[in-house]
């Protein structure tokens, strides 16, 4: 992404590390090197930030009843008390546990002594309380990672000759220049009546453009014979994502490096 040169022995040195798209920890595959720096500074900002949000979706959907088995974190309030607690699902079955260990004694004992209280005088019904999972991001930085994965996966596929263009100059400089608005428009939420959970759509309506779905986001980059300023195409032009339909040809995912474009003539 750097557009830094590299010896041979960078990757022996720990220079160059492993890249995973979409990140590791949402079950990305390793797809490419990329110097230490840049995975570094990504990885607890960018990265971190899709990370968390997928803590987050998982966390409202066994909540929800959506996941039949998760274990998470998060705080709990009633009334005016406030604990930490640790949220089991077996099977569809939910328990909400206060830990010893990641609580102030005193907040423990003073939750407990109004839940006594509650049951005492018979003030259960109509009692609510707030459940907040332990997970927070910058929604813009989760869309940036996502465009840095979709980045990744299009080098792993197509290579240098299509990641190193000049139409993709923007989207490098978005990636590593996270708190900058740089450009606007790639991101939508994704279809869930799609079934694939990855795929690289090549599309040739309604504008010419690679779509990258990343399961429930689907990033939009550039191709060969896209409008000059795509993305400053895409917001004048579309700017309701609710009516887009797009049309275009599948191509595999990448399951290693790939570099189609700089091996093969016809690609």
């Amino acid at each position: 992404m750097c557009k830094r040169l590299f010896v041979a022995q960078a990757v022996d040195e720990g220079i160059l590390t492993i890249e995973h798209a979409p990140p590791e920890k949402v079950g990305g595959t390793p797809l490419a090197l990329t110097c230490k720096d840049c995975n570094s500074v990504s990885g607890y900002t960018i990265d971190a930030a899709v990370v968390e949000r997928e803590k987050l979706i998982d966390a409202a959907k066994a909540i929800t009843g959506q996941r039949r088995n998760y274990e998470g974190r998060a705080t709990l309030k009633m009334g005016d008390e406030l604990i930490n607690v640790r949220i089991e699902v077996n099977e569809g079955a939910i328990s909400i546990k206060p830990p010893l260990n990641i609580n102030d004694p005193k907040k423990l004992t003073a939750y407990i002594d109004y839940m006594m209280y509650l049951h005492k005088e018979g003030k259960w019904d109509g009692e609510t309380f707030n459940i907040k999972p332990m997970a927070s991001f910058k929604n813009k930085y989760s869309r940036i990672g996502d465009l840095k994965s979709a980045f990744i996966v299009s080098f792993a596929k197509f290579g240098y000759k299509y990641v190193l263009s000049k139409q993709l100059s923007p989207v490098r400089e978005q990636i590593l220049n996270y708190d900058s608005d740089i450009i606007d428009k790639y991101w939508l939420s994704s279809d869930q009546k799609i079934d694939h959970k990855y795929f690289i759509c090549i599309l040739d309506e309604p504008v010419s453009a690679v779509a990258i779905k990343l399961d429930k986001a689907t990033v939009l980059l550039p191709w060969f014979g896209s409008p000059g300023n795509f993305y400053q195409y895409l917001e004048h032009n579309f700017q309701d994502e609710k009516q887009l339909s797009f049309h275009g040809s599948f191509l595999k995912w990448p399951e290693s490096l790939e570099m189609e474009m700089d091996f093969f003539k016809n690609i």
